[in-house]
């Protein structure tokens, strides 16, 4: 009887084993498929600036968005954004947008919009539209921001 218990808890053992490795693949596997495929992604660089000549207070923070902005009687909806915290840097700051070619519609309209805000408090804003596939690819953009 003894003999059959030891052989039933090694058989219970291990099918626990196997299971544990299948559920720790499965896992891993469902891990992958969730991460984004950061091969097919495409960066839109350059800087934001102002005229003025002065410096941000700390704790200012740089919000660069890439928008599609098609529908004039709605807001524009945000693809990806960037945020760079000042803390001291002097202009221009630069950013760095990732996004997926596959999310951009030729028929649609994009453009970057740049905000400086600090404590929620919006210092400067772009004004005009910025036409972030206007260039050619890879050439940094600039984006002028203005006092608010």
């Amino acid at each position: 009887m003894r003999l059959n218990n030891a052989i039933t808890s090694g058989i219970v053992g291990g099918c626990a084993l196997l299971l544990a490795g299948c559920g720790a693949q499965m896992a891993s596997e469902e891990q992958a498929m969730q991460q984004p495929d950061n091969s097919l992604m495409r960066v839109i660089s350059g800087e934001v600036w102002y005229r003025e000549r002065m410096a941000l207070p700390p704790g200012a923070r740089v919000v660069v968005t890439l928008e599609e902005q098609s529908r004039a009687d709605a807001p524009a909806t945000v693809l990806t954004d960037y945020t760079h915290n000042v803390d001291g840097s002097q202009p221009p700051y630069p950013f760095r947008l990732a996004y997926n070619p596959e999310a951009i519609d030729e028929r649609m309209t994009y453009g970057l919009r740049a905000r400086i805000t600090m404590d929620g408090e919006l210092l400067f804003t772009s004004t005009e539209h910025v036409d972030p596939f206007a260039g050619e690819a890879g050439e940094p953009v600039s984006i002028m921001v203005s006092r608010q």
